[in-house]
């Protein structure tokens, strides 16, 4: 590897070097889009830290820095324009930035805000560029002097897109138990047809959950199998300041993409991605999510419209390349800035 010169220009397919734990479930469903937008229109060299010998994940709790001599060892050969951290807190340490091209520019990824905000924070300055998926914890980047910008969550729209099998289910939902959610899954399992899977391992599920769905193709094909899908966006299993913070992550997205819209906690920011009472049906508490779904799944045609419609917004505005598009338009301009 050499230095390079510090280029003010991004070639029309730029070179990346992406270090992200792409294929380690339950990941690979979140993941598997970005790594897939940036191939199709950059030469892309993959870097998974969890296969670098002294690499130690934190699962974006800790700052999660890549271990110098194995990474060196990976990215051999390889000169990148743009060098990516996606998710996971992990970022390129000094020493590790000195054997890459000067001219490189650095742009990271935090996906787990506000959950690993205090990483986030900590790292964030070591990047050129710095995106977050959530927009309630930018008041705290600018309170540290940190220029984060908005990387919203998105999907990868040919892995998940509508398939034409019966809806034998009312409801979907995948994810994490917590007490709350229990107890939204119990009342809704008392007055519909309810698919549920959890995580793997997970036992405290009433009713049974099935086994973790690890692909996206099953992933797609349960979502399929349903009118509508549920999402818990409210934190409920992290102690305060986290604790009742409304949090977007991708699955509505992933939902709307198979035509299915969801069913979501209402919060202010559900305007920023879908229209409510449109493209995804919000609610106030256990009671009312009971009374939304016993309603919904009497009118087959209405689910059917509303995923539709989420779809169409989808396709629009939350794919991973558009994401990616905004992301090397922000470093053509960094680098014509310099």
């Amino acid at each position: 590897m050499t230095s390079g010169d510090r280029s003010t220009t991004l070639a029309a397919k730029p070179r990346v070097l992406l270090f992200g734990n792409i294929f380690q479930p339950p990941f690979v469903n979140n993941l598997i889009g970005p790594l897939r937008a940036f191939e199709r229109v950059c030469t892309l060299k993959l870097v998974e830290p969890r296969l670098l010998d002294g690499f130690v994940s934190t699962a974006s709790a800790a700052p999660a820095p890549l271990p110098f001599a194995s990474a060196v060892e990976a990215v051999m050969g390889f000169e990148p324009e743009i060098v990516i951290c996606l998710a996971g807190a992990i970022f390129v340490p000094e020493e590790l930035k000195c054997v890459l091209p000067s001219s490189a520019v650095y742009v990271g990824l935090a996906l787990s805000d506000p959950l690993g905000l205090p990483s986030s924070l900590a790292i964030a300055p070591s990047f050129d560029l710095f995106y977050s998926q959530d927009p309630s914890t930018f008041a705290a980047y600018r309170a540290a002097g940190i220029a984060v910008r908005e990387c919203a969550p998105a999907i990868d729209g040919e892995l998940f897109a509508p398939l034409d099998v019966p809806k034998q289910w009312d409801v979907f939902f995948a994810g994490k138990w917590t007490a709350y959610r229990q107890e939204a899954i119990a009342a809704l399992a008392r007055v519909c047809r309810l698919r549920l899977h959890g995580h793997a391992s997970e036992s405290r599920w009433d009713p049974p959950a099935l086994p973790a769905l690890a692909s996206p193709e099953e992933l797609r094909a349960g979502i399929a199998s349903a009118y509508l899908a549920l999402e818990f966006a409210v934190i409920d299993d992290y102690p305060p300041p986290v604790y009742g913070t409304w949090r977007l992550t991708n699955r509505p997205q992933l939902a709307a993409a198979g035509g299915v819209a969801s069913l979501i906690e209402d919060s202010p920011f559900i305007g920023r991605y879908f229209e409510p009472e449109q493209e995804i049906i919000p609610y106030q508490s256990i009671s009312h999510l009971v009374e939304r779904v016993t309603r919904l799944v009497a009118e087959p045609a209405r689910c059917a419209e509303l995923g539709r419609r989420a779809r169409a917004r989808v396709l629009r505005e939350h794919l991973w390349d558009h994401r990616v598009a905004g992301i090397l338009r922000d470093v053509a301009a960094f680098l014509g800035s310099r």
